[in-house]
């Protein structure tokens, strides 16, 4: 359908050039009693390529690359090196992963997470952490991330403590996207390469599997969604709870195009997560709000900062504040 109807454009567009050649040359004709070389030189160039454009649009639609989802699952979307990152259309919300909720999209680049929390862990001290993460689609479908992590502790009553924190390992799996949706499954492991004893690192291996989403909703807002498990898998902690429910949802609006000299794709966001545990401790629910922003200072170098605040379990932490540089690739 898309290659008749093009094919339909193009006689069209055919028929209208050869009626201008047609009147330009019967306006050289009687001005000067025969055709200039120069005019009919620079028609039959101004014909060419049109011709040559209007094929190039053609097989650029008629080689677009189709959506992926469930029912192509097997057939579509696996081949190594296949990945671009989809075009933002004017009309379009950028996509972007936020602060704290997963990602719900594919990003090539390589990040720094930064965060402070102020009276962590019930009042027993501040804590400074340092992600560094390593974000690779291998093909459309399959994405594999590398997250290692500098951990500070500043007890209230002890001394200072840095060094390794845990490591985590992500694969995502795109299960559906096109022009305004996306919707993905992830499984994050991260290992206990921190020192538990110091406060750097839980003690265990845990195993997280989840589900997030992205979607256009016109107007360049867009909403986020992410549901997941936190499974204890090896190793052991007193203090652990024996599964972790977390979810969260955000909604961002973005105000300036992308080619902003140092504000482009300028966006806010404001997202809501939580997480109910569940363990020797007894259950607890802790919800927070986090605004923040995000923009390009140019040549794909990003900010992204952010203050987190506890609406429920207040006494989990008074605060933390975020703050992501970036580098697209």
């Amino acid at each position: 359908m898309i290659l008749k109807y093009i094919g339909k454009r193009l006689q069209m567009k055919q028929k209208r050039i050869r009626n201008w050649l047609q009147r330009q040359y019967k306006k050289v004709t009687f001005a000067s009693g025969k055709p200039s070389i120069l005019i009919c030189s620079l028609s039959l160039f101004i014909l060419f390529t049109s011709l040559f454009s209007a094929i190039l649009q053609a097989e650029e639609l008629s080689g677009k690359k189709p959506d992926i989802s469930l029912s192509n699952f097997f057939s579509e979307g696996w081949k190594f090196g296949q990945w671009e990152e989809p075009e933002q259309e004017p009309d379009q919300s950028p996509r972007f992963r936020l602060l704290k909720i997963p990602a719900t999209v594919f990003e090539r680049e390589v990040r720094m997470n930064y965060s402070f929390t102020n009276n962590g862990d019930r009042g027993k001290h501040d804590e400074h952490e340092w992600e560094f993460e390593f974000e690779m689609p291998i093909s459309r479908r399959l994405l594999i991330e590398v997250e290692p992590s500098i951990v500070s502790i500043s007890p209230r009553n002890g001394n200072n403590h840095s060094g390794l924190g845990d490591t985590s390992l992500v694969t995502r799996v795109m299960l559906f996207e096109t022009r305004n949706t996306t919707l993905l499954s992830l499984l994050n492991v991260k290992f206990p390469t921190g020192n538990e004893g110091l406060g750097l690192g839980s003690g265990m291996t845990t195993i997280s599997p989840g589900i997030g989403m992205w979607r256009d909703l016109g107007g360049h807002f867009a909403l986020h969604g992410f549901l997941g498990f936190d499974i204890p898998s090896g190793g052991k902690s007193n203090d652990a709870p024996d599964t972790t429910v977390n979810y969260g949802a955000a909604l961002t609006k973005t105000v300036t195009p992308k080619d902003t000299p140092f504000f482009g794709n300028l966006s806010f966001f404001v997202e809501c997560n939580g997480s109910s545990y569940r363990g020797n401790n007894g259950d607890t629910t802790v919800v927070s709000i986090l605004p923040g922003a995000r923009w390009n200072l140019g040549h794909e170098f990003w900010l992204m900062p952010g203050v987190e605040f506890p609406i429920t379990g207040r006494d989990e932490f008074d605060n933390r504040i975020w703050f992501s540089v970036l580098k697209d690739f």
